[in-house]
């Protein structure tokens, strides 16, 4: 398997990660990959802006007047704060339904502040502060444009369902039979696609209206709410919203669960679906930044600002630094690390 990080500690190599690689153009052609980009994986959060596809290219978005600052939050993974939570229920609002539908469950919020608020109040979150609130949302919003029901839209069979599975087979020129469906976390259906599928749906994104493809307009809009409201897609100080931000929309990365991580690079028309194996999300930003610098999408100031995530730090319980995740792999040259446990990495901060 490639390996792609190494987290050291004192010097020596502690810990190995390894993971797949794809990169492929608006025209279906892989530019770059680092093991199988046939390899299956669950879309999990990666999805949210590509079965936005199916509200925006609805009318739904013109006829509750949904803003691309509630669009952003439609396909966030959001942190539950205040200013999410506002988004949200002005989505409800404007659809006219209350968040006792949302069906995303009672989780605890993303952002450590707003948990320890809640947690100091003796408050038990409600469904609203669930990282998935947005879409879920967005999903009912879907319901009330088309007249169906709102109970049980998480339900597989329930048409909304239907519409979006119906939706990606559309983008991907699949029969329906041809989406593998799972069960999301939040309790909304989940897709399995192989790598190659998801780069080429970000390279889709990626590429917006220019492309010739029936959803390119919704695409477009949906590409253009990440990029004006990055805050909304994830939160302030988070990874997600920091590559937008930094990058000025150069890059437009969208986090999934168990180490899924998507861009779209609109410069180049590119989309690259990265798989950690480990499922940690640690893993999988120094990768982003580093396949970002390879390309050429980031240069040295950008990188810089991005350096917690270039180099995250490892730290003792005192927080002092003893070690660093490090990249491992070329992905021009199509090369990855061959380290062991107990290595000696060649220099502290640096990469291979």
């Amino acid at each position: 398997m490639p390996q792609l990080v190494v987290r050291t500690r004192s010097g020596r190599v502690e810990s190995i990660h390894h993971g797949y690689i794809c990169i492929t153009d608006s025209d279906g052609k892989i530019v770059y990959s680092i093991g199988n980009p046939q390899a299956r994986i669950f879309l999990r959060s990666s999805g949210k802006p590509i079965i936005a596809n199916a509200l925006v290219n609805s009318g739904a978005i013109e006829k509750f007047n949904l803003s691309l600052k509630e669009l952003a939050v439609i396909v966030s993974s959001h942190d539950g704060t205040a200013y999410h939570r506002r988004i949200v229920k002005s989505i409800l609002n404007k659809i006219g339904v209350s968040e006792k539908y949302l069906e995303c469950g009672r989780k605890n919020p993303e952002s450590p502040k707003v948990k320890k608020a809640l947690m100091m109040l003796n408050i038990r979150p409600g469904p609203i502060f669930s990282n998935c609130s947005g879409k879920h949302a967005g999903v009912l919003a879907l319901c009330k444009y088309y007249g169906y029901p709102v109970e049980g839209y998480t339900n597989p069979a329930h048409p909304v369902q239907q519409l979006i599975r119906s939706t990606i087979a559309d983008i991907l020129n699949l029969g329906t039979e041809n989406i593998i469906v799972g069960m999301d976390g939040c309790t909304m259906p989940t897709y399995n696609l192989s790598l190659y599928q998801v780069s080429y749906l970000y390279s889709l994104l990626a590429h917006g209206k220019q492309h010739k493809g029936k959803y390119s307009d919704s695409f477009e809009i949906i590409k253009n709410a990440m990029t004006r409201y990055p805050k909304a897609v994830k939160g302030k100080g988070t990874f997600c919203t920091d590559l937008i931000y930094y990058s000025e929309g150069r890059a437009v990365g969208k986090i999934g669960a168990e180490g899924i991580y998507c861009i779209a690079i609109p410069e180049r028309k590119l989309g690259v679906c990265i798989k950690m194996f480990d499922g940690h999300p640690r893993t999988s930003y120094p990768v982003v930044v580093r396949v970002l610098e390879e390309l050429g999408i980031l240069d040295a100031e950008t990188v810089r600002k991005l350096d917690q995530w270039t180099f995250p730090k490892v730290r003792n319980d005192k927080g002092d630094t003893v070690g660093y995740l490090h990249t491992s792999f070329s992905l021009l040259n199509n090369e990855t690390g061959s380290f062991e446990l107990g290595d000696n990495y060649p220099k502290e901060g640096t990469r291979i």
